[in-house]
């Protein structure tokens, strides 16, 4: 079953990003678009994005239930620099995030930890067009190094979580579940299981609560939690 879902996705995906480029090309293209064509051709392009969103997201379940099935997802770990992560997160996200004011919040004396920079940087993709979806910003992203472990959190400053998740928030990281059942907003409620999927790959764990309120407000906020242990010394020059 996963293996044909992650065929059906993948053919699928293909056409959408053919789709996204030429709608893309005909905003650039003389002579320039009449108002409502322009606007069309921008709801073509977001509607393409969303469903391609989704038919990652389909995608990357499918071969993360298929390694776990395997017995272990295949991580790439390499010493990673936070904040060099979280930058090319905030470009990768930005499409979603259009001009909603996001804040990175990293400390530059974090140390090096070792993970998967391209699976994480999906997490924090993923947790970055959550908050702006459903949340309202400014979205806080921060980093600390704790004993042990490297904790990562993604707040917004919206109305926080459903009042019927909070007291059993892991509910939301199952498959197929949305915080707003009823919400217009699309999607079928895989993101967050793929968080959770690649944060348990790396020994981690993923929470999510009700932000400690601040001077604008409270919010949602996401915290993921990955194991780090000392990096390598770096050999002197000669």
């Amino acid at each position: 079953r996963n293996a044909l879902l992650g065929a059906l996705s993948h053919d699928v995906r293909t056409p959408l990003t053919a789709l996204i480029g030429l709608a893309e090309s005909l905003r650039t293209l003389p002579p320039p678009l009449a108002g409502e064509q322009a606007q069309a051709v921008q709801a073509i392009v977001a509607q393409a994005r969303a469903l391609n969103a989704l038919v990652s997201n389909l995608l990357d379940m499918a071969r993360l239930e298929s390694g776990v099935a395997g017995g272990a997802v295949a991580l790439r770990r390499d010493w990673q620099s936070v904040e060099e992560v979280v930058g090319a997160t905030l470009r990768a996200a930005a499409p979603a995030l259009g001009s909603r004011e996001v804040q990175a919040r990293i400390p530059p004396e974090l140390p090096l930890v070792e993970f998967d920079a391209v699976l994480i940087e999906r997490v924090l993709v993923n947790l970055l067009e959550n908050a702006a979806r459903y949340g309202a910003p400014p979205i806080v992203v921060s980093a600390r190094a704790l004993p042990q472990a490297l904790e990562i959190a993604v707040r917004d400053h919206g109305p926080g979580l459903p009042a019927q998740w909070r007291g059993r928030e892991q509910g939301l990281f199952d498959k197929f579940t949305r915080g707003e059942a009823e919400s217009a907003t699309p999607g079928v409620g895989l993101g967050l299981a793929i968080c959770k999927a690649i944060v348990q790959a790396h020994g981690g764990e993923i929470v999510a609560g009700d932000a400690e309120p601040d001077a604008l407000g409270g919010g949602a906020v996401f915290t993921l939690t990955l194991p780090r242990r000392e990096a390598p010394a770096v050999p002197e020059s000669a």
